[in-house]
């Protein structure tokens, strides 16, 4: 009982750490899954975790909309910002919210919080929405993600590796690759298939 309360406790803490890193999104779900691979997990405590990293990566999203406040007008320059600016003028704020918090890798709701601290919005409902995501995106995310681990595990013991090093290097993988979202552009990226998908809308 106390291994677990230790584990959950420490998914809890990565989550909310990782999703407090401003446009930044680690990919905490994995984290979560690397430490399920210790526990050998039944049903109850998969839902357990998932439920866990949602509400960290929710409660942590509260930073965003403090650090919006002060920093709205650098972040205003941002090509993302006015990717999301855009986003919002189509309308279904709260559809928005859930779907940008449900994507992988990508910390689009991190510029919602940004715009809607500065604009005063309703604290608690955007919480509500993000959590809704958030737990939508760790169901999905982490059985499929611990399922592959332990499959990959299993094939690559055969070279050597610990559990312990298998789980620091996927650890280090993952982590480089949110590096290398967060450097992308993905207002230019969503400009350029626009003008090969002609239905897409103009977000300029």
């Amino acid at each position: 009982m106390s291994t677990l309360l230790y584990y959950t406790a420490l998914v809890f803490m990565i989550s909310l750490v990782s999703n407090a890193t401003p446009f930044f999104g680690a990919a905490y779900t994995v984290y979560a899954s690397i430490v399920l691979m210790n526990l050998k997990p039944n049903a109850p405590v998969v839902i357990l975790f998932i439920v866990v990293t949602a509400l960290g990566a929710a409660l942590a999203k509260n930073t965003m909309y403090l650090i919006g406040v002060a920093l709205r007008r650098p972040m205003a320059r941002s090509r993302n910002m006015i990717f999301l600016r855009g986003l919002l003028r189509l309308g279904f704020l709260w559809l928005i919210i859930i779907v940008l918090a449900v994507i992988p890798g990508i910390p689009l709701d991190d510029y919602i919080y940004v715009g809607t601290g500065a604009a005063g919005a309703s604290l608690s409902r955007l919480n509500a929405y993000v959590f809704l995501g958030k737990l939508i995106k760790s169901s999905i995310e982490i059985p499929i993600e611990l399922t592959l681990l332990n499959t990959i595990y299993n094939v690559t013991s055969t070279l050597g590796l610990s559990r312990l090093e298998f789980q620091l290097i996927f650890a280090i993988v993952f982590t480089a690759l949110g590096v290398v979202l967060y450097k992308l552009d993905w207002w230019s990226m969503y400009n350029w298939l626009r003008r090969r998908i002609s239905v897409l809308p103009d977000i300029n």
